[in-house]
């Protein structure tokens, strides 16, 4: 079963994933970012950068507490995972609460030097309670053998083994991350404007759409593709893609919600977003056909195409008036570390992709159309 393999009698999995692994990496990566961001300026101290620890309970609303406690889940639950490779499940689940109490420690600390951050107790102590809770599910999911036995199963099942595989499904996670960012454009991303000279095209709403119709498309079509190109030979990944497109527009729909007015959260479910999900469907039926060799390559076009457009199109005035209604307060370091991630994104998939069609091409030298999709 390659590097996914089910677990000893004793509770601890046979060989380590390495899926899991990375992802435990990436995303404690991402909450460093997303901590310390905007990274300046910085300060110097007169007393010690735990101070905090000992200051009276700070002012706090909700919505925080509950993002620092969603926010560290994912940390606990994935650290379970990976320390199950070595040890029980109960001392894999401890270990990882610690290190992740560990982590938020020396986080809050490092903001103690950042004047735009506040360091604080009650940000460590949510914190490590999204950890535990985090590292409570991997356990009893564990003992059922839902995470350490069948979620192993059920990737070695649908996708190619080895450690390249692995990476892609990492890409594919951050894909399903930068769904997060409040963006009108649906699955669209790389959007380099704010950095570079922006397009000269005049706005027109006729146009507009059909650019919005292409990026959705595209983005669609290069996420499945690169899906289907990581997929067991012969092995249909149809409802893989569903599930991961539902996903997708489920995560988009909370996070527009969450983010903007109940009156602006439906700005991304355009008329040209709509009619470009039936047109990647219509691409990926037409794709289907051709060598799995070439999916990574045509993903990478599609993908590469589809940046192209984004940075091409011009400013909606309608929504960039509406945008402004993005409640910010609660939100600035979850903000920061999503739009890094969705500008950086498709700029990734696209190295990771020519890295893997060199690869995949090597080692499976052959041009028989054997469609995954």
């Amino acid at each position: 079963m390659s590097e996914f393999s089910a677990p000893h009698a004793g509770g601890t999995l046979a060989r380590p994933s390495a899926l899991v692994r990375y992802l435990a990496v990436a995303y404690t990566l991402l909450v460093g970012y997303a901590s310390l961001y905007p990274f300046s300026p910085w300060r110097g101290l007169a007393g010690s950068a735990f101070s905090f620890l000992l200051e009276p309970w700070p002012r706090y609303t909700m919505p925080d507490v509950v993002l620092n406690v969603l926010g560290y889940f994912p940390l606990g639950l994935l650290l379970t995972l990976t320390a199950m490779a070595w040890v029980a499940p109960r001392w894999a689940a401890l270990l990882a609460t610690l290190a992740s109490v560990a982590v938020s420690l020396f986080l809050e600390a490092v903001q103690s030097y950042l004047p735009m951050r506040v360091a604080s107790n009650l940000d460590l102590l949510s914190n490590g309670l999204g950890a535990m809770l985090g590292a409570l599910i991997a356990y009893i999911s564990a003992q059922r053998g839902l995470l350490s036995g069948r979620f192993y199963q059920l990737r070695a099942h649908l996708f190619l083994p080895g450690t390249a595989v692995d990476l892609g499904l990492v890409v594919v996670f951050l894909w399903l991350f930068t769904q997060l960012y409040p963006t009108v454009w649906l699955f669209g991303s790389g959007d380099l404007r704010p950095f570079v000279a922006s397009s000269h095209m005049s706005y027109h709403p006729a146009s507009y759409r059909w650019i919005e119709a292409g990026v959705t498309a595209l983005s669609m079509t290069g996420i499945c593709l690169l899906v289907a190109s990581l997929a067991q030979p012969r092995r249909s990944v149809a409802a893989t893609l569903l599930a991961l497109i539902a996903t997708a527009l489920l995560v988009k729909t909370a996070a527009a919600l969450t983010l903007f007015k109940s009156a602006d959260a439906s700005l991304w479910l355009t008329p040209g977003a709509l009619l470009g999900i039936p047109t990647a469907v219509v691409l990926l039926l037409v794709l289907a056909w051709c060598p799995s060799a070439l999916l990574p390559w045509l993903a990478a076009t599609a993908l590469a195409l589809s940046v192209l457009l984004v940075n091409v199109a011009p400013e909606n005035p309608y929504l960039v008036a509406s945008i402004q209604t993005w409640q910010r307060g609660h939100f600035l370091s979850f903000n920061g570390t999503t739009r890094l991630v969705h500008g950086l994104w498709p700029f990734l998939a696209i190295a990771y992709l020519a890295w893997w069609g060199w690869h995949h091409t090597s080692q499976k030298a052959k041009l028989a159309p054997d469609s995954n999709i």
